[in-house]
């Protein structure tokens, strides 16, 4: 019987031999899947095991996960899209008067970002949707408010 940590950084078992090798054909766990035999004092990589260096020939291929904490997704919310448009929609907003349409987009576009990463926190983006509501909201309904006044002004005048 074996204990591995699994790709959630939580342990799991006791699991027998059989079990870890349907887990390794089916992909789950993969040569470098930290175990632990009952009677182990310490965690060795599934390759490290020699009662499974035949299943290891026929595994299939180790790709790297991708962690929560992806710095480059930290800078850029990559897996965000919503909350990325918002951000630059609202920095853009700042240009008069097409920056009405700019800014209440990422307005609309950082309220749907923010709801994405609430729902999934995996994608990130809430700084960036915070700032396309923020930014694109207050110049995006100010630039509609000077146009109107301005409308409205222009009117009175004639």
């Amino acid at each position: 019987m074996y204990k591995i940590i699994g790709a959630d950084g939580k342990e799991y078992g006791p699991i027998s031999t059989e079990q870890l090798r349907q887990w390794l054909g089916e992909g789950r766990i993969n040569r470098r899947t930290q175990v632990k035999t009952e009677t182990a004092t310490e965690w060795k990589p599934l390759n490290s095991l020699p009662e499974f260096a035949p299943s290891l020939i026929d595994a299939p291929p180790v790709i790297p996960a991708q962690s929560a904490g992806d710095t480059l997704n930290k800078i850029i919310p990559y897996r965000n899209g919503m909350a990325l448009a918002a951000y630059y929609l609202g920095v853009f907003s700042l240009i008069p008067f097409i920056g009405i349409f700019l800014g209440i987009a990422g307005f609309v576009l950082g309220i749907l970002g923010l709801k994405a990463a609430r729902v999934n926190p995996v994608v990130g983006g809430k700084v960036h949707a915070w700032i396309g509501i923020v930014v694109g909201g207050l110049f995006g309904f100010g630039w509609l408010a000077l146009t109107l006044f301005m409308i409205v002004e222009i009117a009175n005048k004639r």
